[in-house]
């Protein structure tokens, strides 16, 4: 078999490097049929309703913890009615439970990623729960979208590489880059600022989830405003970008520590644009680090804070 169909989501079984190299070493243990069987039984277990693969659909997130496979069946100003068909993150258990503990959530979690539209939105309420016909559908209300600033709008900002002054749609670029760039945890000032795109790089490389993945959180930074708004503002990071139409990655090869992503943007006051992102990948050790750092920082500041009160 070539990379391409050994890799191909009909064959491929994505599993974690401990996992995977237990598997690849012992053909005895694990032979090809059993894989195939491992990988039926889970898919089973996961899909809700009858095998059809007109409504599998496209990456649908419920919040941060609930992801799944689905189709948006209607759309209108008043809801939004998706069909479930899979689960990636979560189960059906945790779909049915989500009434009863919305309330619970934080504000900015309480959100809905639409890959199949490239729009996102916060929930105006609980969102509503169905059987219907052996399959599951929900429907959502949501929230205006968040403010939006015009991409013609000239703003300028110091270029990282050069150090010269950069302006309009190159500072939106680089804008954009930084975010990405910047893994969620590890600013000290706000831990739940920044992206997941490097814990998804080291989670999926090689899969042809990954781009999908990356698509659902440029979403999310294009439409969720996060919890520390600056004064007087309640715009999201991407808050230029008002829909998110494609997202690839031609290799996985990273160069200084940096992947090239392109990406297909409706914005503001442009409309279609498109553009190859440079976006750099922490490690996983840079990850634990910096992470381990930020909180260390957060925590001695929250102290400094609270004895200041005092």
């Amino acid at each position: 078999m070539t990379s391409e169909q050994r890799s191909h989501i009909d064959n491929g079984i994505w599993l974690c490097a401990s996992c995977a190299t237990l598997v690849d070493r012992d053909q005895i243990r694990f032979t090809a049929d059993d894989l195939r069987k491992a990988k039926r039984d889970h898919e089973s277990s996961r899909r809700i309703g009858v095998p059809s693969a007109t409504d599998e659909g496209d990456i649908i997130a419920i919040g941060p913890d609930i992801i799944v496979l689905g189709c948006v069946i209607r759309s209108s100003p008043e809801a939004t009615r998706i069909r479930v068909s899979h689960f990636v993150n979560g189960s059906i258990r945790d779909l049915w439970s989500l009434t009863r503990i919305f309330e619970t959530w934080p504000a900015e979690r309480r959100y809905v990623l639409l890959n199949e539209l490239g729009y996102g939105a916060l929930l105006a309420e609980p969102p509503v729960i169905e059987r219907v016909d052996h399959a599951c559908e929900v429907e959502f209300k949501l929230l205006e979208q968040t403010e939006r600033q015009q991409a013609t709008t000239e703003i300028a900002a110091m270029c990282r590489e050069t150090g010269k002054l950069i302006k309009g749609l190159a500072a939106h670029i680089q804008n954009f880059e930084c975010i990405l760039g910047m893994a969620q945890g590890t600013f000290f000032a706000d831990l739940t600022s920044g992206s997941d795109l490097s814990d998804l790089y080291w989670r999926y490389k090689e899969s042809p989830w990954f781009a999908r993945l990356a698509k659902m959180e440029m979403i999310r930074l294009s439409s969720i405003a996060p919890a520390k708004r600056r004064r007087g503002s309640d715009r999201a990071p991407f808050c230029i970008v008002n829909q998110v139409n494609r997202v690839d990655v031609p290799n996985f090869d990273l160069t200084d520590q940096k992947l090239k992503i392109d990406v297909e943007f409706e914005l503001e006051g442009l409309g279609a644009w498109k553009h190859t992102l440079v976006v750099f990948v922490s490690t996983p050790e840079q990850l634990i680090e910096c992470r381990e750092n930020a909180l260390k920082h957060n925590k001695r500041i929250k102290g400094i804070q609270n004895q200041s009160i005092l």
